[in-house]
């Protein structure tokens, strides 16, 4: 018998959050020879799962899974709502469908058992199915390729919505160019480990913060460090602001393939509210200066950023979609902690509704990957589309954590991924610790690597 109080149980909690946020009802699962018993707020639910759809779920994550079932069945009735992710609370909900495939169901069948199993809204299944499609050929490769990741902690201001590892570059000119110089270090270095081991690089990907924020110079100085590499590359240039003509051609010069320009939206009065440095007329000529290099580009919008209607969001999009880049990505607005409207009341209610404008008035763009975080609005996602051939291999590998991460720079987490495992290494998050601790890390971090590889476990 399992008897569960669900605030002793984050699996669940996550379940409750859904429908109530951080403030939910006292609330119990129990299980009992197969029956379920919840209880909310003195009220009792029983369910039983015997259907053979059922037996799709592994039994060492039955119990797990269907008392998360029961839990969202009970809170569906008690509240009359239901979620477009039915009871799923993980960041991926593709692995579930893949998890359905490699069990032998078709694409058709595994459809449905997300829609019938765990209770996904039929358009949401529909989209897991699409991206599984567009995935092919781009999800799998040999166990010696690694992607490298490498942080940029520095932006021209921080938007409210941002919780990563960034800090205003105007204050910290100094500090940043002597992080580049260990980073450059750190990247040199770790490429190395891996060529001398024989691992090859699949994708290289330069995040933030805002890589472009840098200068001329330093941008020069970390691309070096990287080298001219024959594979996807990726380097985030978020803020138009920060695009030049120069750094477009310096990262021409060294062999980056793919740039994002993300706009976040086309409304000025929005772009002021919420803490960006540029407006909409600096995010069209950042896009001119980058496209005329002949760039493969991805630019990002958010659905639900407050006080935006559908409509504001629809000019956004479409805008964006009117200069056909090879990729967009639409995010659902996540209230995450460290952002600075992580505790701000209320929920932009149009989000779904702007999410769905964009799933169904694509064009010639399919979803080819997708995540969720917590706190997200409506319960929601963020997906990537893609025209047909311009998926991006990291963003695939990475979210479906197929293939390893050499990640450089401060907060970046690498991942060994081999064997059903994945194993983590998380550089210092916070920039002066990262410098002052710069050689006992990097040791950990290729010991923990070499551990892995020789078969030995030095990760901590």
């Amino acid at each position: 018998m399992f008897v569960c109080d669900i605030s002793k149980n984050t699996e669940l909690t996550d379940v409750a959050r859904l429908f109530y946020g951080d403030g939910f009802p006292d609330i119990s699962v129990a299980e009992n020879n197969g029956v379920f018993a919840v209880n909310v707020n003195g009220k009792t639910y029983e369910f039983t799962y015997t259907d053979p759809l059922f037996d799709i779920i592994p039994a060492e994550h039955k119990l797990g899974r269907l008392s998360k079932i029961a839990l969202y069945d009970a809170l569906v009735r008690y509240t009359d709502k239901s979620m477009p992710w039915g009871a799923l609370t993980g960041v991926r909900p593709t692995k579930l469908f893949y998890e359905c495939l490699r069990a032998g169901q078709s694409p058709e069948q595994a459809q449905q058992t997300m829609q019938n199993a765990y209770r996904v809204s039929e358009s949401r299944a529909g989209i897991l199915r699409e991206i599984t499609e567009a995935q092919k050929g781009k999800i799998y490769y040999a166990p010696e390729y690694y992607n490298l990741y490498v942080h940029i902690p520095y932006c021209t201001t921080r938007c409210t919505y941002c919780s990563f590892v960034s800090a205003p570059i105007g204050k910290n000119i100094e500090q940043s160019r002597a992080y580049v110089k260990l980073l450059c270090d750190e990247i040199i270095r770790s490429v190395d480990f891996l060529y001398a081991h024989g691992k090859k690089i699949l994708s290289v990907y330069i995040g933030g913060g805002t890589p472009t924020a840098l200068d001329e110079t330093a941008l020069n100085e970390l691309l070096t460090a990287i080298g001219k590499l024959d594979c996807e590359y990726t380097c985030e240039a978020g803020r138009p602001d920060t695009v030049t003509a120069e750094k477009a051609d310096i990262m021409k010069e060294h062999g980056v393939t793919r740039v994002c320009v993300n706009p976040q939206t086309l409304n000025d009065r929005t772009l002021a509210a919420i803490g960006r440095s540029h407006s909409a007329q600096q995010f069209y000529t950042a896009y001119d200066t980058i496209a005329a290099r002949g760039f493969d580009i991805n630019c990002d919008l958010i659905a639900g950023l407050d006080g935006e209607t559908v409509e504001d969001f629809i000019k956004s999009f479409e805008g964006v979609r009117a200069l056909s880049p090879q990729n967009i990505t639409v995010h659902s607005l996540s209230k995450k902690n460290g952002s600075a409207i992580r505790y701000d009341d209320g929920e932009n209610r149009q989000t779904s509704a702007m999410l769905e404008y964009a799933l169904f008035n694509r064009g010639k763009y399919r979803p080819y990957y997708l995540y969720r975080q917590k706190r997200q609005a409506g319960n929601l996602e963020n997906v990537g589309f893609s025209v047909i051939g311009k998926e991006c291999v990291n963003n695939i590998t990475t979210m479906e954590e197929t293939v390893g991460v050499m990640a450089c720079g401060a907060g970046a987490i690498s991942k060994i991924v081999g064997d059903g495992n994945i194993t983590r290494f998380a550089n210092m998050r916070d920039v002066p610790l990262y410098m002052s601790r710069y050689e006992e890390k990097i040791a950990a971090k290729l010991d923990c690597f070499a551990g892995i590889f020789n078969k030995t476990d030095k990760c901590e």
